[in-house]
């Protein structure tokens, strides 16, 4: 994740790794602190955490990438796939079959 997020950002050096890495540790706490199970192999989790770490260093664009962050959080939230609730995406759809 932190490769991708500096290649998007267009940084091609290691002075901010650890800053980096601090914002994608705040962004998974943060989705799991509403009870999202976050993996990080998902592409819409991918998603939340590259966006919310944009709002963090992309000083130009910050509040659309805040707001942008919320409303993937919030959409996340309501997904029974990614809360620690369901039983998985896997199980939901097989029980509709039952």
């Amino acid at each position: 994740m932190l490769e991708t997020i500096k290649k998007m950002m267009g940084i091609n050096n290691n002075e901010f790794d650890s800053i980096i890495n601090s914002y994608i540790e705040s962004a998974v706490l943060d989705l799991e602190s509403v009870g999202i199970v976050v993996d990080q192999n998902n592409a819409l989790i991918q998603t939340a955490i590259i966006t919310y770490v944009k709002s963090h260093l992309d000083l130009d664009d910050a509040d659309l990438f805040a707001s942008s962050y919320f409303l993937q959080k919030d959409a996340l939230k309501h997904m029974r796939q990614y809360t620690e609730e369901s039983e998985g995406w896997g199980w939901n759809i097989l029980k509709s079959f039952i």
